[in-house]
């Protein structure tokens, strides 16, 4: 019998992880109003996908990424045509007819499997079928081996990319989270809307709406049916899915255990619906990360992380686990990594190794938290791994110690771990993270200096009650536009001030310009009262920031910001220079661009 569900309760990405953590085989159909998908999965890797949508055809990828010209595409579709019975897919029509390179075959495939998975993600309603051990791959993913290798892609790293390009295009417009509900069973829709599009291909001929052809006239003699409800839900029982982890990773224990565990896995995997019969929406701003070869723990983290909204990525692989933080931190989420306990009779995961692996991740990833798991028996390596700037190491259950109770263990760690990581990832942060995710995905749409140097503006208004931009002349500073200075903060950026401030040589300005450095605090530096305040009115705290924007070696923009008739508050300082930084970029690059356009404008001669 096929896993069924619906995407009201078990939303695309959970759908994915799940057979990738558990290692499935077969075919996965998601069915939605907005279209039809189809991934094909074998040992939890991704090895093929198909999309109903017209924008999601391996030609018009090619043809997008200008791979091939409309000239190959044509010729091959020619080609095709003219084959008949001995037709091949088109992929392999290219590659055999109009050049195309097995790399640039294998990259365009990769690229339809994410693009179909960034589609699926916005559908909200739905039903997905899985055919476990039903390997329906594609056509033109499976054709020519000694050509085009085997696609075999890592579902984590697919996944982590497709939601970088789904918030992006989010924030850009291109998608929008909405969706109907299926009233009716998606399949008997699917098949009646193919038979009517096939029925107008053929008549070719314009059809004359009428009461006849609706079927008015007779309405009264229609026998009244109950409409069929698609009810995905019914083969679709947590509890199956945590049941056989846990008699495959945990035989040894008796089956009462088993059991309590069975259901304590399956009361976190339970949704809690609202009001409106939704679920609660969550950011997806943190994730972990863990680094263990105990399966039952990878499952177990993984259902404890997903009931609090926070994305987990698990790996038993060394050279998987730098792909894993890269990919995180290139999305802007905020990662933590766990290291499970040491295993003594598994290559790269005895204690030696895991020291090893966690002293270099904190040299590469100075930025993010480490949380080690340790036998509470094994006080030295816990106090070793504290020692070496760990965040935390939380005493972890092992049979071969309490036999006897290790089910109630096991559970009293996975409920203390939950509170402990929903600590970890605080509703303040998580917003601040939003935020700055937000504001990343916009900067990178921007082609523009003063675009992008009003997004800063915006930014930092997000955390004081009053900012302002201030160009950096030669001698003096510009003041240019506002948020909280003359008019209300909820009316947004105000128009440039224009007032003029000149430069002192023992200016806290001057440090800043030299340095490059941010300053937050209370500057003891008469240039605000005598020439700033005067203009924008002096704070209640005297509490400033002064963030500055560096473009080419040079300082361009000085944010100034205060919390206006509020008290000083706690502001998150890595949050706003990390930002800023990364706006320098995106400086660099609009200056950059706009001087290679003007080289490229023609000489007017008079």
């Amino acid at each position: 019998m096929p896993l069924t569900g619906e995407l009201e309760h078990l939303p695309i990405v959970d759908v994915i992880q799940l057979i990738h953590s558990t290692r499935k085989s077969g075919t996965l159909n998601v069915y939605s109003r907005k279209g039809e998908g189809q991934l094909v999965f074998n040992n939890g890797y991704i090895v093929s996908a198909t999309h109903s949508s017209e924008k999601l055809k391996i030609g018009k990828i090619l043809l997008e990424s200008e791979i091939i010209v409309q000239a190959d595409l044509d010729k091959a579709l020619a080609i095709q045509e003219l084959s008949e019975e001995d037709r091949k897919p088109l992929i392999a029509t290219l590659l055999e007819h109009c050049g195309l390179s097995k790399d640039a075959a294998y990259k365009a495939l990769e690229t339809l499997i994410e693009m179909t998975v960034v589609e699926m993600i916005c559908w909200t309603r739905g039903i997905f079928t899985l055919d476990i051990d039903d390997i329906n791959v594609s056509d033109d993913y499976r054709y020519l081996p000694k050509q085009l290798q085997t696609v075999t892609l890592d579902t984590q790293m697919v996944l982590m990319d497709a939601l970088r390009i789904f918030d992006e295009k989010v924030h850009s417009g291109e998608i929008q989270i909405s969706d109907e509900p299926l009233a009716n069973n998606p399949l008997e829709h699917l098949e009646e809307t193919r038979e009517q599009d096939q029925i107008e291909e053929k008549t070719g001929e314009e059809i004359v709406v009428s009461e006849d052809l609706l079927g008015l006239a007779d309405l009264d003699k229609l026998e009244r049916k109950k409409p069929y409800v698609f009810k995905g839900l019914e083969a679709f029982d947590p509890a199956d899915i945590h049941r056989q982890v846990i008699n495959r990773t945990l035989s040894d224990i008796p089956d009462d255990g088993k059991e309590n565990l069975v259901s304590f896995l399956s009361g976190l995997s339970t949704s809690h619906l609202l009001e409106d019969g939704s679920t609660a929406s969550t950011t997806k701003s943190q994730a972990v990360i863990i680094y263990t070869c105990d399966e039952f723990l990878q499952h177990a983290v993984m259902t404890v992380c997903k009931k609090e909204g926070i994305l987990v990525f698990v790996t038993a692989d060394r050279t998987e686990l730098d792909n894993l933080i890269d990919r995180a931190l290139f999305k802007y989420l905020e990662p933590i990594l766990v290291f499970g306990g040491p295993v003594t009779d598994v290559d790269g995961f005895s204690k030696a190794e895991i020291i090893d692996i966690r002293s270099l991740k904190m040299a590469q990833y100075p930025q993010i938290s480490i949380i080690q798991l340790a036998s509470p028996l094994d006080f030295t390596f816990s106090l070793q791994s504290l020692n070496d700037g760990t965040r935390a190491v939380f005493p972890l259950p092992y049979f071969s110690e309490r036999e006897e109770t290790f089910a109630d263990d096991m559970t009293h760690f996975l409920n203390t771990f939950q509170v402990y990581i929903r600590g970890c990832f605080n509703e303040e942060r998580r917003q601040q993270f939003a935020k700055l995710r937000n504001s990343l995905s916009g900067l990178r749409l921007l082609r523009k200096a003063p675009d992008i140097s009003l997004l800063v503006l915006q930014f930092v208004s997000e955390l004081f009650a009053r900012s302002l931009t201030l160009i950096v002349d030669k001698r003096e500073l510009i003041a240019e536009r506002s948020v909280g200075i003359l008019t209300p903060k909820e009316s947004g950026p105000a128009a440039p001030m224009k007032f003029r401030i000149p430069i002192r040589k023992d200016s806290v300005f001057v440090d800043i310009i030299n340095s490059g450095n941010s300053f937050f605090g209370k500057p003891e530096d008469e240039t605000f009262s005598d020439l700033i305040y005067p203009e924008i009115g002096a704070p209640a705290d005297a509490t400033i920031l002064l963030l500055p924007l560096k473009s080419n070696d040079r300082i361009i923009t000085i944010t100034y910001a205060d919390f206006g008739s509020r008290a000083a508050g706690k502001i998150s300082l890595d949050f706003l220079e990390f930002f800023v930084g990364q706006a320098g970029i995106a400086m660099e690059n609009a200056l950059f661009r706009k001087q290679l356009n003007n080289s490229n404008q023609p000489e007017i001669r008079h």
